[in-house]
């Protein structure tokens, strides 16, 4: 694999935007003008203001891209894939995309494909990306998702070859790091998994630093936002959670004790970057309440929510499972918008709440339909922000698509792409009857 360089991800956003029309709406916007007549706004497709550290920021629209991990960089450098996967989803106007889980160390990676940003040589190639496609997408809000991996860490990417007959974790001699697994506590993450190395004191707050300084090359690399990664059983996450953490210092214990860590990077990010963007994913639950284990749970979330608004998060990202593999969810479309809905029942001033999980289609009474049930959640409260990912995968003009749904016209496409498109109604059949 070709090694990748900053020039190879960098297409010159001044020439993009020298060629567009003056005044052309920004791509996945619904202007009054384009709306059908008689026909209302949705509010996925109406701008939001979110809080942006001291200042504030509107989204063009509250759809969504998450994080999802695509096994693709090399030593942690985004490739020329990169550009063509997020380029996809900001041409078609999704409002806000989130980069994939982005290890902060080099033994944080989930897997040795993983994306990084644990270097100051990583940061040009990130720039690169972030301009293009900044350049493609014109008003995307265009944030990167900060991890460290934790007791899942050196594992197989899932989509190579005989994955799934592999071991559970990759060798060293295969580029793993078997020995470098860490965790609270010295718990494997499943059976046949490495039992991680239980983290010392000073190696907690170096990981701390390490979050800081990874944040702080993502805002030099010119991302709007960073997304600490709390959820899913990776490191803090599992730090979070009692079924993972057995510590008894002051990273274990309480409640207080085992949110330490992510209040800590919170903390010391907003610090430094009072007027930066600052999202956190956390698990809504572990999703083992069946078990009646001391775990995670909605509760511990609405808990920690109102101190994370106090300290400066922007957006809170509910997602959940992970921590262990015996979780149970009962795999609805919309099925983590209870959590949600628990979340902005409790009236939070400032912290906005995005959603994900299985919310790409219609409802129970028009399940055809993409975009319904995502609009409907918002309608309804559940959320602020709607993310949408496998389904974006497969349509990557979701947002277009559920905009002809909802109103009966696409949202605002890519000048390139409408005037292609509008030609093609010089090539339909004349159906009419010949005399």
């Amino acid at each position: 694999m070709t090694q990748t360089t900053p020039e190879m991800l960098q297409i010159s956003p001044e020439y993009y935007a020298a060629k567009l029309p003056a005044g052309q709406p920004a791509v996945g916007t619904m202007p009054n003008e384009r709306l059908p007549e008689g026909a209302k706004l949705p509010l996925m497709l109406q701008e939001l203001e979110i809080p942006r550290g001291t200042g504030t920021f509107t989204l063009k629209n509250r759809a969504s891209v998450p994080p999802m991990c695509m096994y693709s960089a090399r030593d942690g450098f985004p490739a020329p894939f990169h550009i063509a996967h997020h380029g996809q989803f900001a041409l078609h106007g999704m409002g806000s995309i989130v980069v994939e889980a982005t290890a902060v160390l080099p033994e944080g990676r989930i897997s040795p494909e993983d994306v990084g940003i644990w270097k100051d040589e990583h940061i040009a190639a990130h720039a690169g990306l972030v301009q293009t496609i900044k350049a493609i997408g014109p008003g995307v809000y265009f944030g990167i998702q900060i991890a460290h991996a934790g007791r899942k860490a050196s594992t197989p990417t899932p989509w190579l070859p005989g994955t799934d007959d592999a071991k559970p974790y990759v060798e060293e001699k295969d580029g793993g790091w078997p020995k470098g697994v860490v965790g609270p506590s010295a718990i494997p993450a499943a059976e046949g998994h490495i039992v991680p190395h239980e983290l010392s004191i000073d190696e907690i707050r170096s990981i701390e630093k390490a979050f800081v300084d990874g944040a702080a090359r993502a805002y030099r690399a010119g991302y709007d936002f960073v997304e600490i990664h709390s959820a899913h059983g990776y490191l803090i996450s599992s730090f979070n959670s009692p079924l993972s953490n057995k510590r008894k210092d002051e990273y274990g214990g309480s409640f207080e004790n085992r949110t330490r860590l992510l209040r800590n990077i919170v903390k010391g990010i907003r610090e430094q970057f009072p007027d930066k963007g600052l999202w956190v994913r956390i698990n809504g639950t572990d999703a083992v309440e069946y078990t009646r284990e001391d775990s995670w749970t909605i509760e511990s979330t609405k808990q920690i929510a109102p101190l994370l608004e106090e300290a400066g998060v922007d957006v809170l990202d509910i997602s959940s499972g992970g921590t262990v593999t015996y979780n149970r969810f009962d795999l609805v479309p919309g099925y983590q918008l209870p959590l949600s809905g628990a979340i902005k029942d409790l009236g939070l001033k400032r912290m906005k709440i995005s959603v994900v999980g299985v919310l790409q289609d219609g409802t129970e009474h028009e399940p055809t339909k993409i975009g319904l049930l995502a609009e409907q959640s918002l309608q309804n409260g559940k959320a602020d922000i709607v993310s949408v990912g496998r389904g974006s995968l497969k349509s990557p003009n979701w947002v277009e698509l559920a905009a002809c749904n909802m109103v009966g016209v696409p949202t605002v496409g890519a000048v390139q792409y409408e005037y292609a498109v509008a030609s093609l109604k010089r090539f339909q059949f004349d159906v009419s009857e010949k005399s």
